[in-house]
């Protein structure tokens, strides 16, 4: 008789080890997308956004490369009308003048620093924007 209660308790116990066992070590490995991102820098305040000098598209694609070459930044958008940037990113691993100073290497003066002179003479025609050109800061 013990046998058999013994038999039995394990037998439940492994039926409940095994309903269970595998939501133990199953992950969400699901990506962030845009949507959710939003999101999280609502709740996280990863958000920010300031002027940089520039004029056109080809403009545009390199200050968004400049900044998204730094580890920490996920988002970079720049707008030609505005001259504003709105940047997502992680201040535990980029510090905002950081992502200042690589938009400024790559030739374009940001609200905080200025750009590059090496950088800016190496720009195309189109990209040549007036250095005492006034952006707005936010």
């Amino acid at each position: 008789m013990k046998k058999n209660i013994t038999i039995i308790v394990f037998l439940v116990f492994g039926l409940l080890i095994g309903w269970f066992l595998p939501d133990l070590f199953t992950t969400n490995d699901s990506k962030i997308t845009s949507e959710n991102a939003e999101k999280i820098v609502e709740l996280m305040g990863n958000e920010t956004s300031f002027g940089v000098k520039g004029n056109c598209g080809m403009c545009k694609k390199t200050i968004e490369t400049a900044a998204l070459s730094l580890s920490g930044v996920t988002n970079a958008d720049w707008d030609k009308q505005t001259k504003q940037i709105k940047l997502i990113y992680d201040p535990q691993i980029v510090d905002l003048m950081s992502i200042h100073q690589a938009i400024a290497n790559s030739g374009y003066g940001t609200e905080l620093v200025e750009n590059n002179m090496d950088s800016y003479d190496n720009l195309p025609l189109c990209c040549k924007y007036d250095p005492k050109m006034n952006i707005k800061s936010n």
